[in-house]
């Protein structure tokens, strides 16, 4: 069908009329719909008709004041237009609005396809901001990000003409990225919502499944965010639920205010970090506070957050009050382990501590909610959780080769076992953060190397469990020719190697 679209200068009065009277586009591309915004110029609206599916290979760009992509008759509902990257593209952008002013996506679903196109480095599935002003993208789907980001509005650079007064509002956002990295090294995580501009209005958005931070803000000075919704997948670990950590416009929040938000960690996921607040609590800490002054206030928690609230690395005014953590799973080591944390982070954790700050670095003025918790001495990077570990781990004949340059043999729950650089092989309690030696081979070499890279612990392929050093055997179990399996506890008998029929043959017990 022929699309309608505006001609340039047309007044808002006959914009809606125009909308009304014109045909909705019910095919084409990315192609079809640049045509129309760069022949129709400011404020052409190009309506898609309901269930439409746009199928692309590059962006789709704004190119002038005022322009509109929406579904005909405003849905909110699956009968929204699709506008889907196709796989074997190189875009990682769908819809591009950087530097125009009062555009509006508006009741469509933009599904970045990362499942089938798969993840790619590059900018956000919908980029807007710039210098800019009253952008708007409302009752939206944004899903499947194949870069950092589901939303993003980025700033300007410009002191004198920053991104400001957009209005995020009503979409649906996520899932966005996966926890871990790629063959390269690549992180895949993702943000949901991405925000960098000035006196901006993020309000009742739902975002699901970001694996980076749910909503991510980059200072955005005069800001306010109300009333959304971040829930984690029900799988993977997603860093943060609203970052305030990064230390953009110099790390000025200044009149930011975070209120009446929901919070949810759910199933076998979870939020390592509900809201992070300063330039301290991420893990690449910034010398510079961030500042305010900013409210935090009656935001909900609920279910598997290792973290509702920390608080390190600010200035100049902070209020943080009637936040809600009563409905927290507890034990926190049911959905998260913190055996990778530093001691501050593990004790905390094993307390089930949900609101933490550390006061000299909150700066002044300063209110917090009573059931604060003051960190005794200083601690940054909050971003240390990891999934359950098992309670053992067993290894097959030829499966496990270890030294003591790389350190850790296996780590399990409140548990850690480690080749040290003298050959020693040490189990050690690692609840709380305190490392508590359990048990210990004690037997020791001087040819380990400088590195530790000469001693190595092996289970070879004979079912013998052998520690080398550089001139050979230092200790062995004996098990030759007749041990099947090699089993890592977190209680005793500690370290067992077992037969075919799962008898115990030899236990770390018989060096002793």
């Amino acid at each position: 069908m022929r699309p309608r679209f505006l001609q340039p200068g047309v007044c808002a009065v006959a914009t809606l009329l125009g909308r009304a009277a014109g045909a909705c586009l019910d095919g084409g591309s990315q192609d079809t719909i640049n045509q129309l915004l760069q022949q129709g110029g400011p404020n052409t609206v190009v309506s898609l008709c309901p269930g439409a599916t746009i199928p692309i290979t590059d962006s789709i760009v704004f190119t002038a004041p005022g322009q509109e992509i929406s579904t005909e008759g405003y849905p909110t509902d699956d009968t929204r237009a699709t506008i889907i990257i196709q796989p074997g593209s190189n875009a990682t952008v769908a819809i591009r609005g950087n530097w125009q002013d009062r555009v509006r996506v508006l009741n469509v679903q933009i599904d970045g396809n990362r499942p089938n196109a798969g993840p790619l480095g590059g900018d956000a599935l919908l980029e807007m901001g710039g210098g800019t002003t009253g952008q708007t993208v409302s009752h939206a789907v944004v899903k499947n990000t194949r870069s950092w980001s589901c939303l993003h509005l980025i700033a300007s650079g410009q002191d004198d003409n920053p991104c400001r007064n957009a209005t995020i509002t009503f979409n649906t956002v996520g899932p966005c990225g996966t926890e871990g990295v790629d063959e390269t090294g690549r992180g895949l995580w993702a943000d949901g919502l991405s925000i960098e501009c000035t006196a901006t209005t993020v309000t009742d958005n739902s975002v699901t499944g970001a694996t980076d931070g749910g909503i991510v803000i980059f200072g955005s000075p005069g800001s306010t965010f109300l009333r959304n919704t971040i829930t984690s997948s029900d799988t993977q670990r997603q860093f943060g639920a609203i970052n305030m950590v990064d230390p953009n416009y110099n790390g000025n929040y200044s009149g930011v205010v975070v209120s009446d938000n929901i919070i949810t960690g759910t199933g076998n996921g979870f939020i390592e970090l509900g809201i992070g607040m300063g330039s301290q609590v991420w893990s690449n800490p910034h010398p510079l506070n961030n500042f305010g002054p900013t409210t935090v206030t009656n935001n909900i928690f609920r279910g598997n957050v290792g973290f509702s609230i920390v608080i390190n690395g600010w200035e100049d005014g902070l209020s943080v009050t009637g936040n809600d953590v009563s409905h927290i799973h507890s034990p926190s080591s049911d959905f998260a382990d913190a055996s990778s944390c530093g001691s501050q982070q593990q004790a905390a954790f094993a307390a089930n501590r949900q609101l933490v700050v550390y006061n000299p670095g909150a700066g002044t003025p300063l209110t917090l909610q009573p059931d604060f918790y003051e960190l005794p001495a200083n601690a940054s990077n909050w971003l240390c959780l990891g999934h359950p570990l098992p309670t053992q781990q067993s290894f097959a004949p030829g499966a496990l080769s270890v030294n003591a340059q790389t350190s850790t043999v296996v780590l399990l729950q409140n548990f850690r076992v480690q080749v040290q650089g003298d050959g020693n092989l040490v189990g050690y309690d690692t609840a709380g953060g305190e490392w508590t030696v359990k048990w210990a081979s004690s037997r020791y070499s001087s040819n380990c190397g400088s590195d530790g890279s000469k001693c190595e612990v092996d289970f070879g392929g004979d079912g013998n469990l052998v520690l080398y050093d550089a001139q050979g055997p230092v200790w062995d179990s004996g098990t030759s020719g007749r041990g099947k399996t090699l089993v890592f506890y977190n209680a005793a008998p500690w370290v067992v190697v077992m037969g075919e029929e799962g008898q115990t043959l030899w236990t770390i017990a018989d060096l002793s």
